[in-house]
């Protein structure tokens, strides 16, 4: 009857197979012990592979044990595990130096973050109110053009009064001439009669003297209003060219508002795309800092420099990142 398999027997075989440079499986583990049935190997083997990370940092547990230890070995021994452990102390302290230096970065990084996100919101606020006056300044320049176009509408009500009044006044005139032509034929005609009808006449022609002095009150009333409607357009002339006026001024001023808003525009795009990049760096060393431990010691050796060079653009755009306020016009 085969006999079994143990375990020692096992991690024999596999640590024998590690120095000879093949890396265990369960078949050349099985041809090395000669038995042994891969449902048994296999769980062993892989405690094997478990506890190896321990035991390549123990100098001694793939040495054969030495047949007479003699003074010489036994200090050469203990040489060799003072140099170990002095080696490893140095390690962690190289680590827990180079950890704590990352993690400083980290937090310098942080803190650059959160001022770059602090001042892309203040810029941001910024372009935001500057947008909002620029819309106000529309709205008024809306409003002055309503009332340019309203002043105009009075215009050509007042241009159109005036000609209707003077046509008016024409037409009254020819017919006080008609009539003043009536009564001087009707007053001739008077002159040429008998003295009979002298009464008559002198009837007739205060009748017409009161009908010409009826047509000259009305003719002066029309005058009147004539004069009344010029008045009326050219205080509508007057109020046109003041809206005029206040039209191109403030024309002027929305054309100088607005250059000075799209200059403010492009620097706060350059300053958001200046941030973004701060940004990106500071979540590149967050990401840095969650790097393994075999490569501690490159960040120690690097971490200076490049802490030395970030600070340097940090300050300058810390220095940008100031909000500057706009003088009015």
């Amino acid at each position: 009857m085969a006999r079994g398999i143990t375990e020692d027997e096992v991690w024999k075989a596999c640590d024998v197979l590690l120095l000879e440079g093949a890396r265990p499986t369960i078949e050349r583990v099985r041809l090395k012990l000669g038995r042994g049935s891969p449902n048994t190997v296999s769980p062993m083997l892989e405690t094997w592979f478990k506890h190896l990370g321990a035991r390549i940092k123990d100098p001694r547990a793939f040495a054969a044990p030495a047949a007479s230890p003699d003074p010489v070995q036994q200090a050469a021994q203990h040489l060799w595990e003072v140099a170990q452990a002095e080696a490893r102390r140095n390690l962690d302290d190289r680590l827990r130096d180079g950890l704590a230096m990352a993690a400083a970065n980290v937090e310098a990084e942080k803190e650059r973050a959160a001022i770059s996100e602090a001042a892309a919101f203040s810029a941001l606020s910024r372009a935001t109110h500057l947008q909002t006056e620029l819309e106000n300044l529309r709205t008024t320049l809306d409003a002055e053009r309503n009332a340019h176009l309203a002043a105009l509408v009075q215009l050509e009500a007042a241009q159109h009064r005036a000609a209707d009044l003077h046509s008016d006044l024409s037409a009254a005139r020819q017919v006080v001439e008609s009539e003043r032509a009536r009564a001087d034929q009707a007053i001739a005609a008077a002159d040429g009669r008998s003295a009979g009808a002298e009464r008559r006449a002198a009837l007739e022609i205060e009748r017409e003297r009161n009908l010409r002095a009826k047509e000259e009150k009305a003719t002066v009333a029309m005058a009147k209003k004539f004069e009344q409607a010029l008045k009326d357009q050219v205080s509508a002339t007057a109020q046109l060219h003041a809206v005029e006026g206040r039209l191109s001024q403030l024309k002027t001023q929305s054309e100088h508002r607005e250059q000075e808003l799209l200059a403010t525009s492009h620097q706060q795009e350059s300053r958001l795309q200046e941030l973004a990049l701060a940004l990106a760096e500071a979540r590149g060393a967050l990401a840095s800092s969650a790097a393994s431990p075999a490569w501690v010691d490159g960040i120690v050796a690097k971490l200076a420099p490049v802490v030395e060079h970030r600070a340097q653009p940090a300050r300058a755009a810390s220095g940008r990142a100031k909000p500057r306020k706009m003088q009015a016009k």
